[in-house]
């Protein structure tokens, strides 16, 4: 499987970061069942600002393939303003890891 780039804007003060659905190679969503994914997301100096566990959570939909990733307001109130980069991994209950997403990670100051 190859990882997907795909560059995120998050606005501080959100509660989701992203959504993510696994297809195969013939469009249908892959079962999730027995997995697990993290998402990590690191600074320009390749510091861990954000990672599921601390703050982000995945939640996985196994039948439709699909993975919601929130954040705290205090984890997000840790991330930098800027741009960051991510990637986001699953994991099979087997222990295979597959890497699904990565790109850059905009953290926008919210204006409100």
């Amino acid at each position: 499987m190859k990882a997907a780039t795909h560059d995120l804007t998050y606005y501080r003060g959100a509660t989701d970061i992203c959504s993510v659905t696994w297809k195969d190679s013939t469009g249908a969503a892959v079962d999730l069942t027995g997995y697990s994914s993290t998402f990590t997301i690191r600074d320009a100096s390749d510091a861990v600002v954000g990672v599921t566990g601390s703050g982000i959570t995945a939640t996985i939909t196994a039948n439709t393939g699909t993975v919601v990733f929130t954040i705290t307001d205090q984890a997000a109130a840790a991330l930098p303003v800027g741009v960051q980069r991510y990637d986001v991994w699953l994991t099979s209950a087997g222990g295979n890891d597959y890497p699904l997403l990565y790109g850059a990670f905009t953290v926008v100051e919210e204006v409100r």
